[in-house]
């Protein structure tokens, strides 16, 4: 299955109920904390530590 990576305890409870998601099925949702979210990268202004580290993470050089 397609890795899902949520920040968020609720909604990974939400996702994994097949009754509110169906199509989550063939998505495995895991816990990723706020600090490691790689789309952060794209989205914020972060910090260049911050920056380094989810470059590397996604493959970015």
């Amino acid at each position: 299955p397609a890795k899902l990576c949520i920040d968020n305890q609720s909604a990974i409870s939400v996702a994994k109920n097949p009754e509110h998601h169906v199509a989550l099925q063939r998505m495995k949702p895991i816990y990723l904390p706020t600090e490691d979210m790689p789309a952060d990268l794209l989205t914020k202004a972060l910090a260049k530590p911050q920056v380094e580290k989810l470059r590397k993470m996604i493959g970015l050089v």
